[in-house]
């Protein structure tokens, strides 16, 4: 039975490191990451697990199996955004955990192991990379990845080795047939359920994603003495490229673009801009890998009309992902028994568990009903709806495991 009171204060307990008011600053591979880690591995290494973290800093929590074998493994991210929400990734962790201590004190023999981890730097908000912790783990991450660096010079090794690790991300990878299968919940950072009036959903499919930073040069030049004609402005190209970017996006029905970062340099109003570093984010449930060509190709066309230079850093490109039907029929028998009809989703927001199915783990999301947006301090889970979804993730667990 999921303890409503333990996990209320659980979400409150987590909730406020990196936080002010309702809104949470936890960035990956930060000392409040390190703190949250802290704080979940505390609450698991009480109840018996072998807690650890690896080389890219995620949480591992570890219960054994009565008969060995390859585990089963739950969980979700610990990281934020900017200024983010509570329940982002951190509901999915508590979830799994109170779902774990659940079927503990029901006194549930594992057949399997069970592992629970807290994945790290899931956003990508301060080295750019997203899904970070579960591509190390399963051997995903970019080229270079060490050397990626935040807006403060400091690199992803840096990082790592502020936290007492070595600085190499690729040292945590591990075999995917060391794993079973992978069950994540998370909110839905949409409205579907909200508008259906229903509290979990099952995820089919996640839409592929592409992220990059773009580089536009020009050339600087007094704002008054330099003709219109003879400018190379490099903030003009890339406001055309940023509307290029939505036409394109527009353009498909399953598909979306963000330019959600942008800086001007040198950055001052009577100079024009010589240079602008804007972010790329595309995604679609179908042909990413087009809509991803026809913006670079855009991107290409404007730089050469205007004439000024475009480099494109590519940081992550994950296709679309098809999740496990086995672990999602798990998941909807579950929800069922729970008294649930769970609908079948697809996930416009990328997540961890693209990683471990594309990795070869047998991996399903289940979804629960959030309101309020996403990535804001104004997204919030109802407790129902946290329990429902934490007991239906034990039952399911429970199934895996035996």
């Amino acid at each position: 039975m999921i303890d409503r009171r333990r996990l209320e204060r659980r979400i409150t307990e987590l909730g406020s490191i990196g936080g002010q008011g309702d809104a949470v600053t936890r960035l990956g591979l930060s000392a409040e990451e390190q703190r949250a880690r802290e704080l979940v591995g505390g609450w698991l290494r009480d109840r018996g697990a072998a807690v650890r973290r690896d080389a890219a800093a995620n949480l591992w929590a570890r219960f054994a199996g009565s008969s060995g074998g390859a585990a089963v493994l739950a969980g979700s991210h610990l990281d934020s955004v900017p200024e983010g929400g509570r329940f982002d990734g951190a509901l999915g962790v508590l979830c799994a955990v109170e779902a774990v201590e659940s079927l503990l004190d029901a006194k549930v023999g594992f057949r399997r192991p069970l592992e629970i981890v807290g994945w790290a730097d899931e956003e990508g908000a301060r080295f750019g990379v997203g899904l970070f912790g579960s591509a190390a783990a399963f051997g995903r991450t970019p080229a270079g990845i060490a050397q990626r660096k935040d807006r403060d010079g400091i690199t992803v090794a840096d990082a790592l080795r502020a936290l007492g690790e070595r600085g190499d991300p690729a040292a945590a990878r591990r075999d995917a047939s060391e794993f079973a299968g992978y069950v994540e919940l998370h909110i839905e950072q949409g409205p579907r359920l909200a508008q259906s009036g229903r509290p979990l959903g099952v995820v089919s499919d996640i839409v592929g994603i592409y992220h990059a930073r773009a580089t536009v040069r020009g050339r600087a030049d007094h704002a008054g003495a330099t003709v219109m004609g003879a400018r190379a402005d490099a903030l003009a190209a890339a406001a055309e490229i940023v509307l290029a970017v939505e036409a394109l996006a527009r353009a498909r029905a399953d598909a979306v673009g963000t330019v959600g970062e942008i800086a001007v340099r040198p950055g001052a109003k009577n100079v024009v801009p010589g240079e602008c570093v804007l972010s790329l984010d595309l995604r679609a449930a179908r042909g990413n890998e087009e809509l991803t060509a026809e913006v670079l190709d855009a991107a290409e066309r404007i730089a050469r009309s205007r004439g000024v230079e475009l480099t494109v850093d590519e940081l992550a490109r994950v296709p679309v992902t098809v999740l496990d039907a086995g672990v999602r029929e798990v998941l909807r028998r579950a929800a069922a028994e729970s008294g649930v009809d769970a609908p079948v989703l697809v996930s416009g927001a990328g997540h961890d568990a693209q990683n471990a199915q594309l990795a070869g783990v047998p991996s399903g999301m289940l979804f629960v009903r959030s309101t309020g947006g996403s990535h804001t301090p104004r997204e919030f889970a109802s407790l129902d709806d946290a329990a429902l979804g934490a007991s239906v993730l034990a039952r399911a667990l429970r199934d895996l495991v035996a």
